[in-house]
């Protein structure tokens, strides 16, 4: 661990320290050398001892468990990436991580149809035993958390939460009954230490972990600078199934799937497309198991290297710089006004927002709009008055409404 957080040792640094000296001790052992020699590199940070001790007992003190690279339950399929993490912090049922896993991901700012066909996969992809992995962010990330805990019985798969902050940092805050669930019913993981607020350079690295641990990501609504596109090229660099949901041109939103279905992404119209591809990823899955064990006492040192010689794990260090790049601290993740369109001085005017993002191009049923938005059906219905008047949405035949074609 104490390795593992030592200044810019990233995942690949980490594990060729370990190929090259057999155990963690060795290497640290080594490494005033190794900082000799990459003195016009990235400049290598040796964690203190006090700090890691500081880290263990916060992480118990939260009821979190590290599961370490090389342990039995650390997945087959995430050992597998490159950069994959040395170690992570796990609460919840750490027995979920042995389970094929599916990611689904997308618009934070989803439409009230992106939500519900989020929840509609992840139902059945759970009730057939399935894993179902996503981010906890708002709209297609928690719709498909929620429906996955819905789901209960022997035969039932689970949902898996990785957080871009530590382990026991909710965020965002209204997640915090989500949350809650998570940790009881589901598995919440983080490769952060413990109390550490997300910042803007971690969520790729969450997604990283997303695409890993899955057989495949499915991508619902997108828009064209989405992180969860970085999430399905992950995916797609990791070798693994990426699925995207199609969606209207004039959707902003769609426009993230529908360029990665030109790319070659499998257009994903429902479950089955998912369940075709799992079945067929599940007959793979025996070439990854074992590839992850090592001896934790230490393991044989790669003889064919010079002893002097460091020049592939200086090559490292800039591999893991151009994965996971430094930013300029106090780079935090956007505010609350940019994710959630909050703190207007016109209430009434963040409500009629709600409202408009919630819809798409594709008609959706008013009652929906009502039960998605938490809001009255008298103040829904004036909202949609003040929409249609505005020239931004239209109604169609049923009791549905959607926005206007642009």
């Amino acid at each position: 661990m104490r390795l593992a957080r030592s200044g810019n040792i990233g995942p690949v640094t980490f594990r060729k320290l370990l190929e090259r000296f057999g155990s963690a001790r060795e290497a640290i052992e080594v490494l005033p050398e190794i900082i000799r020699q990459s003195a016009n590199s990235r400049k290598i940070t040796l964690a203190s001892r006090e700090d890691t001790i500081a880290e263990i007992d916060q992480a118990k003190a939260c009821g979190a468990k590290p599961v370490i690279f090389g342990d039995p339950e650390y997945p087959a399929l995430l050992a597998r990436i490159e950069d994959a993490p040395p170690y992570f912090y796990a609460i919840g049922r750490t027995e979920l991580l042995g389970k094929t896993s599916i990611g689904i991901v997308g618009a934070r700012n989803a439409s009230a149809n992106g939500c519900g066909f989020a929840r509609k996969i992840s139902h059945e992809l759970v009730s057939a035993g399935y894993v179902v992995t996503s981010g906890m962010a708002r709209g297609i990330d928690g719709a498909a958390h929620s429906a996955a805990l819905g789901i209960t019985g022997d035969h039932a798969g689970g949902t898996i939460a990785v957080l871009g902050g530590g382990v026991d940092v909710i965020y965002p805050r209204e997640h915090q009954e989500l949350y809650e669930q998570l940790c009881q019913s589901g598995l919440v993981i983080s490769e952060m230490p413990p109390g550490l607020k997300p910042q803007a350079r971690h969520f790729p690295r969450r997604n990283r972990i997303i695409a890993g641990l899955s057989a495949g990501t499915v991508v619902i609504e997108a828009g064209r600078n989405s992180g969860s596109l970085i999430t399905a090229r992950f995916a797609a660099d990791q070798g693994r199934d990426v699925f995207a949901v199609p969606g209207s041109p004039t959707d902003p939103r769609a426009a993230g799937p529908n360029s990665l279905i030109r790319d070659g992404a499998i257009l994903c119209d429902s479950v089955d497309v998912i369940l075709d591809a799992l079945r067929q990823a599940e007959k793979n899955i025996h070439l990854f198991e074992g590839f992850h064990h090592f001896n934790t006492e230490g393991r044989i040192p790669d003889t064919d290297a010079s002893p002097t010689d460091y020049e592939d794990i200086i090559a490292s260090l800039e591999r893991d710089a151009k994965t996971l790049p430094v930013q300029k601290s106090g780079q935090h993740i956007e505010n609350e006004h940019k994710m959630s369109k909050t703190h207007s001085s016109d209430p009434a005017s963040d409500d009629q927002e709600k409202i408009f993002d919630l819809l798409s191009t594709s008609p959706l049923l008013v009652d929906e709009l009502i039960r998605t938005s938490n809001m009255s059906a008298n103040h829904v219905s004036t909202i949609l008055i003040e929409l249609e008047l505005a020239g931004r949405v239209e109604r169609h035949p049923g009791n549905r409404v959607s926005r206007i074609a642009k």
